[in-house]
């Protein structure tokens, strides 16, 4: 009789929730970024990795998750890396080569909203609208 490899009994006690957050602004730390390539172009982007922290009272629940963040490397769309740089150093960007991993660990404040699907309908994770500099408390 064949055993079953995947009759398993998981741990789930520090599960992070995957998707569900409220949509609103948030504090989150770039903690991984990955240069991918565009299957449909060949366009080079830099998929981001967000972990939201800080969030108080009810938020507080999403604290740890994480959400994703794609910039294009050229064209139009490299303005939102662009955005992310001002975000991350509160200067803009000068030009030129960077080591882009040097802004893991900034803080930012991210806006999100309900993400969707290409048919409209809800994906169940969020996307990422905006992404701006940690407002201080003074």
């Amino acid at each position: 009789m064949e055993t079953n490899p995947f009759l398993i009994t998981p741990d789930l006690s520090e599960a992070v929730e995957t998707s569900g957050v409220v949509p609103g602004i948030y504090s989150a730390r770039v903690t991984d970024l990955e240069l991918k390539t565009a299957k449909a172009s060949g366009a080079q982007y830099i998929k981001w990795t967000f972990t939201i922290f800080g969030a108080e009272g009810e938020l507080q629940r999403f604290n740890n998750h994480k959400v994703w963040y794609n910039t294009m490397l050229s064209g139009k769309g490299a303005g939102m890396l662009k955005g992310l740089y001002k975000a991350c150093k509160s200067e803009d960007f000068a030009g030129g080569q960077y080591d882009w991993s040097t802004l893991r660990g900034s803080e930012i404040s991210v806006t999100l909203a309900e993400g969707k699907n290409q048919d409209g309908s809800p994906s169940g994770y969020p996307e990422v609208k905006a992404v701006k500099p940690v407002k201080l408390p003074f």
